[in-house]
């Protein structure tokens, strides 16, 4: 199916007996964006995004958006609803998300980012991105038409799972295979970044192996991110943490090239959201010098940025004190580390639990399991499994019988799993054992077996 089914749909249906088409928002080859209202008690105003049914496992791609629902981060737009209707014999997918104020799509027609724009857009894009990579997600949507600015924040989309069979310079050369890894996310923010400078994508011809051309007008350290970002094999681009770090570096010799300014006329957009939030974070920052003038703050900063949520610290009367000398800053990492190819993603080996006193001696009596909690996984990802997927937590708990630390010990073959078990072992309840009569702090192994219809635990103390 192409996504001509959506000329099908227009202003004036009602998605799903309950969504109506208000007004379009924007359309792009394979989605169409409505303004919407909600029927419940959230913010009246939403938008609804329709695709036609191109999904290569369709219940894989719901299943994610099960999983994108249960999602919170500031950076990363709710998932309110989702789901499939027929039009006209045709199956066709929809999500509904806030309604965001301004997309970046908008933008770039009309002008490039400014660099401190740019900056500006990339650090919530980098947290959001960083949230997903923790939970074993991949967005594999990062473009334009996906950051989003909702009352003066940035936020990614949260449609992700969808997959057309249709390939754009935004898809990293290992999406033909259908295995999307974060990586692809990295390859994605390096054409993003490009466009946003030049408001065009790199060069780039898919079908020669070869990386996409950055042009060298791109001012650093974005020039670097984008070229490290845009390696054809995905284990030797770039890592979230190594863009941040080259971020925070003092910055770089600027291109030679003489780069001219936009002309400043009437016809150039000026409400940019992005432009609002940097003269903001400019007042604060006059703010807080004027701050530390009077008041003799130390504001050495962590960052090349102010965080605008950050209040501003309340003034303190000065009291007379020794001068206390300040702490030395620890050097910053040399810049040849910053764009070192990312580690595989291994798990770490679990370290030896050392008791902080000498274990009393005498009887030991085991202790055993009070409560245990199973993760809770959506039916549709339980169905995906092939065979059973095997995950080993180890435990350590106090003289309560409450988990102070859970670590994974043996991960098996998803990441994904790993952290639903890791997750559901931090809420377990113990006996403790005993030892000479009193009670004894104690380490479990909780091996976590997945299948497609049940989750079984399989626990055992092993310490004391």
């Amino acid at each position: 199916m192409n996504s001509s089914v959506l000329g099908g749909v227009s202003v004036g249906h009602v998605i799903d007996g309950r969504f109506p088409l208000l007004r379009q928002l924007g359309r792009s080859d394979w989605s169409w964006a409505y303004l919407t209202e909600l029927d419940d008690d959230r913010p009246k105003q939403a938008a609804i995004k329709i695709f036609p049914f191109e999904s290569v496992d369709a219940a894989a791609t719901l299943a994610l958006w099960d999983v994108a629902r249960t999602l919170s981060h500031p950076h990363l737009m709710p998932l309110f609803h989702a789901g499939r209707f027929d039009v006209d014999g045709e199956d066709i997918l929809y999500v509904v998300t806030e309604y965001a104020d301004e997309t970046l799509s908008q933008i770039l027609p009309e002008r490039p980012l400014t660099q401190d724009e740019v900056r500006m857009m990339l650090s919530p894009v980098l947290d959001a991105l960083t949230y997903l990579d923790r939970r074993s997600l991949t967005h594999g949507h990062l473009q334009p038409s996906n950051i989003m600015v909702v009352d003066d924040r940035v936020k990614l989309s949260p449609d992700f799972g969808w997959r057309s069979q249709r390939r754009t310079i935004y898809d990293a050369p290992e999406a033909s295979t259908g295995q999307l890894t974060p990586a692809a996310d990295i390859w994605s923010l390096g054409i993003l970044l490009v466009e946003s400078l030049t408001q065009q994508a790199p060069a780039w011809n898919r079908l020669e192996d070869s990386e996409p051309e950055v042009p060298v007008t791109i001012p650093e350290p974005f020039f670097t991110i984008a070229r490290e970002c845009l390696r054809i094999d995905p284990a030797h681009r770039c890592s979230l943490a190594a863009i941040k770090a080259h971020l925070k570096s003092p910055q770089t010799a600027e291109p030679a090239i003489e780069i001219a300014e936009p002309p400043d006329d009437h016809t150039t957009r000026s409400s940019f959201k992005f432009h609002a939030m940097i003269l903001a974070a400019a007042a604060l920052v006059v703010l807080l010098f004027v701050a530390a003038f009077i008041f003799g703050f130390d504001l050495t900063p962590s960052d090349p940025l102010p965080k605008l949520q950050s209040p501003m610290p309340a003034p303190v009367a000065a009291q007379p004190q020794a001068p206390v000398p300040k702490p030395t800053r620890a050097p910053a990492p040399p810049a040849a580390e910053a764009f070192a190819p990312p580690a595989a993603h291994t798990a770490k080996p679990a370290p030896t639990p050392t008791p902080a006193v000498e274990p009393a001696k005498g009887e030991v009596v085991k202790g055993s399991v009070k409560h245990q909690v199973l993760p809770e996984i959506p039916e549709k990802i339980m169905a995906t499994i092939q065979g059973h997927v095997i995950v080993g937590i180890r435990v350590e708990v106090d003289l309560e019988g409450t988990v102070a630390r859970a670590y994974v010990d043996s991960p098996g073959p998803s990441r994904f799993f790993a952290n639903q078990a890791l997750h559901a072992a931090q809420s377990w309840k113990f006996v403790p054992a005993m030892v000479g009569g009193r009670a004894s702090a104690g380490t479990w192994l909780l091996e976590f077996q997945f299948g497609q219809s049940e989750i079984s635990v399989a626990p055992s103390e092993v310490f004391p």
